[in-house]
């Protein structure tokens, strides 16, 4: 039996053995408050003849607590404190009180006075107001006990389930965005390659060896919830190859790693869709002299991702280059690094540049 499923099951024999160590350890409780506060009978009659019979009384006034009790939780509280309707539960208490001491009289009379008697003790004398008054706060504090234990256990219930709706939101949400963050570049690369079969320049098996690695990274380990840092970069470096290889215009990159990612882990395809991006708008800009910088950092748990591009002095709009992809990059990462993440995205005369930085150790489970 796990304690998960002590505290939470709600199979009747986790229940009973729950509900049974909780008066248990109530009895043993008043027990010692009773043997503790009585001193002067207990060495008038002897600690353990006086400690049988407080045991045989405890036993029966908390058989008629335990009927209060259960009549709070699983009466009042269900009907009353939850539809607030406050006036009615406390009118319920009060009245099961009353009920309590009247129950607690009638049970003192005729069984708790006999005992007595045969362990030649006085029998107690005007039961109903003396009894109530003087266990009305060990009363109140077993009730509000049970009451504080079932609230604990319906607030981390509660807890839990809004902690699932907010996974399966947050499921949803990356499922949506993921369908506006694809490769896009696979088209565009084979119908590159292609062309470049027919040139005298045999580079094909080569373009055709990094386009594999980076396929075999989509698909068979961007389904992981997370993968190693040095995976992302590796499939980043293949693919600034690639373009290298298939970009006739002269395209100038410049790649530059710093740091060791060691055993960091990412979210799988999160850096490599901005440097896709990124790429995109050079392949775009119909001047003659383009270029592109990529930079990654590894400090700690931070990975910093610095891509620079050349852009035409005319583009200078912002919306021209904050693409619903990037709209859906920066969403993608509220969900999954909220909070622990800064991402820039600066328009100057001929350059973009997107400056990204994320704490890994802060990924949302």
């Amino acid at each position: 039996m796990s304690l998960h499923s002590f505290i939470y099951s709600n199979n009747p024999r986790y229940r009973l053995f729950r509900h049974s160590i909780f008066w248990a350890v109530w009895i043993i409780y008043l027990i010692i408050v009773t043997m503790t506060t009585r001193s002067t009978a207990v060495k008038i009659f002897g600690f353990f003849p006086f400690l049988e019979y407080v045991t045989v009384e405890i036993l029966i006034a908390t058989s008629v607590d335990m009927l209060f009790c259960y009549s709070v939780l699983y009466l009042l509280v269900p009907r009353f404190l939850f539809n607030e309707k406050y006036p009615g539960f406390f009118l319920g208490f009060c009245l099961f009180l009353l009920l309590d001491a009247a129950l607690s009289s009638y049970f003192y009379t005729w069984i708790v006075n006999p005992i007595r008697t045969g362990w030649y003790h006085l029998p107690e004398m005007n039961i109903a107001i003396k009894d109530f008054l003087r266990n009305l706060g060990s009363i109140m504090m077993m009730a509000c006990l049970a009451m504080a234990i079932r609230f604990y256990k319906m607030w981390n219930t509660k807890k839990k389930e809004l902690y699932l709706v907010k996974s399966e939101k947050i499921n949803k949400e990356l499922k949506f965005i993921d369908t506006y963050i694809q490769p896009s570049f696979l088209p565009v690369m084979l119908r590159k390659i292609y062309a470049f079969s027919f040139s005298t320049a045999n580079r094909v098996p080569e373009m055709l060896e990094k386009l594999q690695n980076i396929m075999s990274y989509l698909i068979d380990e961007c389904n992981h919830p997370t993968v190693a840092l040095t995976r992302e970069i590796d499939s980043i470096r293949d693919f600034i190859q690639l373009e290298k290889l298939t970009n006739a215009s002269g395209l100038t990159v410049d790649f530059e790693q710093q740091g060791d990612p060691g055993n960091l882990r990412i979210v799988p395809y999160l850096l490599f869709p901005l440097v896709e991006n990124n790429f995109r708008q050079v392949n775009d800009n119909i001047n003659d002299k383009t270029w592109a910088s990529i930079s990654i950092q590894v400090d700690g748990s931070k990975v910093k991702l610095e891509l620079k591009n050349s852009k035409p002095v005319e583009t200078s709009n912002l919306f021209n280059y904050e693409t619903i992809n990037l709209q859906q990059m920066r969403k993608r990462l509220d969900l999954l690094y909220p909070g622990s993440y800064k991402m820039n995205i600066i328009i100057e005369e001929n350059t973009f540049i997107i400056r990204l930085e994320i704490d890994l150790s802060k990924l949302v489970s």
